[in-house]
């Protein structure tokens, strides 16, 4: 500091020194240094070490006093240059470090330490980024996006839970907070501090892995906390049913060009107090768009709710907005395939994870989905104790892949496997041996990270794939923009008995052919189920949100959103599980 106000001292007596000596000592007659101006174009050619040469003196005292002048400037400008790269370096340092304080407003915060979630919600929200409206808070030492495309956004280094450190980051003027650490606490730590510094007016998205932290984070005021197994492990269980439900969920997801949505629509004050039918027909024939939820001005949100329930006023509904053209899902891995569970032979069921979270989940899911085939559970984990008693989950310790345990669990008489492994090589060796062990019969779906592995678990023969990462950062940015959309994702793909889940069946021999819009009135009128997909017979993709005038024939498929529960008892109440047909006459 002292010596850059010992330069801006130096710098002007310098030059007033110079221009007012080389006046007096060159400046008589005719000499170029006969104006005031010209010594002093003089002493700044010189101070600067520039030289052009069209003034130089001719006296000796002149020439002595040059070679002073030039002298001091070159002594001056190595100090200014010295002091110029200081400061680049230390502002370089200071931005690539994390260590400047950031002044913004209306920006987008990604709290976490994890680089493949930072780099995806960055992705999910260019148009932020292009703005400059993106800061990163990571107690990295450097860059988290260093060499990535992203490396130019702006970042705070330090514990994201501090004060000190959130303020940096201009906390109090966040639009959007996204906040995933791999320890949970640090998750709700950071939400609560964002959520006192800006008096609850930022939205913050948080993930989390632990359905207890799941009920901290909601307590601190967090608007939605997602668990990515409550995504994923879902649309397992429904692509085991039918895969139309997780083929239409992973594009709305993913939001590729010309997918369809879910969108947060206000509701015109015209309908108040109308039935919920008639907004649902008025969407369908004048905007091509199926209303799925009613959101209330509370907030409150009923997922498809009955045909008759009042609309109250100052309500929104998140509508399934199809491109224009529409929109057909193509068989993909044999996404496109309705009705699996029915042509799938007789055989027990296996379950190959490391991941206690995992195995419990699914083993829920498979419950709640009314599936009482015999389990095997092959996991390096020891029986979970409180499953001691379940009979149905047969419990083999055991290696990866290991000869022992697929021969312990009659591998060759399973029918499905689930495969969820913590390491990606791990998932893919698993999915091979099974497959080579089966020569192919057995159907295996399994989860994923990386973004290189699910080509090669597809060149591996596995018949369906999810990349658990990348479902994760897309929900929680849609549900930033439209509000409802995260929870109404969860809900349609549950089994719970109590929630709306969507639900893939093929219409019985006895349907009456009707257009769309006849059968979408007809379900939602007779028995409250709202129609959203058709999977025509004999073809393997699913139209999504058809056309009015689409006809619908005995043997095609319909993907509609019904409560389990409710649907379950209507299709055959003599029965534990639901029928595979749909005969409502």
């Amino acid at each position: 500091m002292k010596i850059r106000i010992l330069i801006f001292l130096i710098l002007p007596v310098v030059t007033i020194v110079s221009t007012g000596g080389i006046y007096l000592l060159e400046g008589s007659g005719d000499s170029a240094f006969s104006s005031l101006f010209n010594s002093l174009w003089w002493t700044v050619v010189t101070v600067t070490t520039v030289g052009y040469g069209d003034m130089s003196p001719v006296t000796v005292n002149g020439k002595i006093f040059g070679m002073m002048i030039l002298a001091g400037g070159v002594i001056i400008n190595s100090i200014i240059i010295s002091l110029v790269s200081d400061w680049f370096f230390t502002f370089r340092s200071a931005r690539y470090h994390g260590l400047k304080a950031i002044d913004i407003k209306e920006h987008i915060l990604i709290c976490s330490d994890d680089t493949h979630f930072i780099n995806s919600i960055i992705h999910e929200n260019l148009r932020f980024y292009h703005s400059n409206k993106i800061v990163i808070v990571s107690s990295f030492k450097e860059h988290p996006l260093l060499t990535t495309p992203y490396e130019k956004t702006q970042w705070v280094s330090g514990l994201p839970y501090n004060t000190d450190i959130l303020k940096k980051a201009s906390v109090q003027h966040v639009h959007i907070a996204y906040v995933s650490f791999k320890d949970d606490s640090e998750t709700v730590l950071t939400v609560m501090q964002i959520e006192n510094l800006t008096g609850g007016d930022a939205l913050t998205m948080a993930l989390d892995n632990d359905s207890e932290y799941h009920k901290h984070l909601q307590n601190v005021g967090c608007d939605y906390a997602l668990n990515p197994y409550d995504i994923y492990v879902p649309l397992m269980v429904q692509a085991y049913q039918g895969p139309g439900a997780p083929t239409l969920i992973r594009e709305i997801i993913l939001r590729g060009e010309n997918t369809p949505t879910i969108e947060s629509v206000k509701i015109p004050s015209s309908f108040d107090n109308r039935p919920w039918m008639e907004y649902i027909l008025a969407c369908k024939k004048d905007f091509n768009q199926i209303p799925l939820a009613l959101v209330d001005k509370e907030g409150i949100e009923y997922t498809n709710p009955s045909s008759q329930k009042p609309i109250p006023p100052q309500s929104r509904a998140l509508n399934l907005v199809s491109p224009k053209g529409g929109y057909r899902a193509d068989k993909k891995d044999g996404t496109g395939i309705p009705g699996l569970a029915e042509r799938l032979p007789t055989g027990h069921i296996l379950v190959c994870a490391d991941q206690e979270v995992f195995i419990r989940r699914i083993l829920v899911e498979l419950e709640l989905a009314g599936i009482d085939d015999e389990i095997y559970v092959l996991s390096k984990l020891r029986r979970l104790p409180d499953l001691s008693g379940d009979s149905r989950v047969q419990w083999i310790h055991t290696k990866i892949s290991s000869d022992a345990g697929y021969y312990q669990a009659r591998v060759k008489e399973a029918k499905i496997a689930f495969v969820d492994h913590e390491q990606d090589n791990h998932t893919l060796m698993e999915v091979l041996r099974l497959e080579n062990l089966t020569d192919g019969k057995i159907f295996t779906i399994a989860s994923f990270q990386g973004s290189e592995t699910g080509k090669r678990l597809e060149e591996a023969g596995c018949d369906f794939i999810l990349n658990a990462d990348e479902l994760t950062a897309p929900i929680l940015s849609q549900a930033a923009i439209h509000q409802g959309v995260g929870r109404l994702i969860e809900e349609i793909i549950s089994q719970d008995p109590q929630s709306e889940s969507m639900i893939v069946r093929q219409l019985h021999h006895d349907w009456k052919e009707r257009s769309w819009l006849e059968t979408v009135t007809f379900l939602k009128s007779k028995q409250d189920y709202l129609a959203i997909s058709l999977i025509k017979k004999g073809k393997t993709s699913l139209i999504i949100n058809p056309s009015s005038e689409t006809r619908v024939h005995s043997g095609d498929s319909l993907l509609f959103i019904a409560k389990t529960q409710k649907f379950a008892r209507h299709q055959n109440k003599s029965q534990k599980k639901p029928v595979k047909k749909l005969s409502i006459l």
